[in-house]
């Protein structure tokens, strides 16, 4: 029988979050020593997303029963954020964000805000054959965000970076990705109208649940 995997989401809707609460009030919930990375970002919106996407990690840590605190998070060779007995993976679009945790092994997730792009800025990051699919797709503009989140998911769940988005094939009549050997299973995850969600895990999910908080 092959092993299956239950994976738990938390979402946030940021906007009510800028209006009921100041940055400095949910600052408050987090260790000190991330409030000036916080800090850094140039617009209000990447700054509460930062926030949020901690909060939700904190909030996944005690629901799982994790003792381990932000501040415990080490980065592996490869740069990906790791606490022992458990993964995690944050990401943030508009004024969405999302958390996947899972207890089963690697985990990616990316979801997209479904906005205008000019294509010719991303030709090398598809193959020739996912340029073919994406133009001619009845919605061009869908189709692009579709393979953009599963790549994303892929690179994410295996620690790589960007560069390797064009090294990435793949297959729109299958949720499975294979690389060196191994099989990694896609999913797609609905975190609302105008947007595109995929998770990437290294087992086939059995149980997917999509958690909303408001803080």
């Amino acid at each position: 029988m092959k092993d299956l995997l239950d994976l738990t989401i938390f979402t946030a809707d940021t906007k009510p979050l800028i209006q009921q609460k100041s940055l400095g009030q949910l600052l408050e919930r987090l260790p000190t020593s991330l409030h000036a990375r916080a800090m850094r970002y140039k617009s209000e919106l990447s700054a509460y997303n930062y926030v949020i996407g901690r909060l939700l990690l904190m909030h996944g840590l005690a629901t799982f029963n994790v003792d381990d605190s932000l501040e415990d998070i080490t980065l592996l060779a490869n740069g990906k954020p790791d606490l022992p007995g458990i993964d995690f993976n944050i990401s943030h679009s508009d004024n969405q964000v999302v958390c996947a945790f899972s207890r089963s092994g690697p985990i990616g997730v990316d979801i997209e805000a479904v906005k205008p792009i000019d294509f010719d800025d991303f030709t090398s990051s598809f193959t020739p054959n996912e340029w073919h699919v994406i133009q001619n797709a009845d919605n061009p503009l869908q189709r692009f965000y579709w393979f953009w989140t599963r790549k994303e998911s892929i690179i994410k769940a295996l620690g790589l970076n960007l560069s390797y988005l064009h090294q990435i094939e793949l297959d729109v009549s299958s949720d499975q990705f294979v690389i060196d050997g191994k099989t990694w299973f896609l999913r797609e995850i609905d975190v609302g109208d105008g947007f595109v969600g995929m998770v990437c895990s290294v087992q086939e999910i059995k149980n997917l649940d999509m958690i909303r908080l408001a803080f």
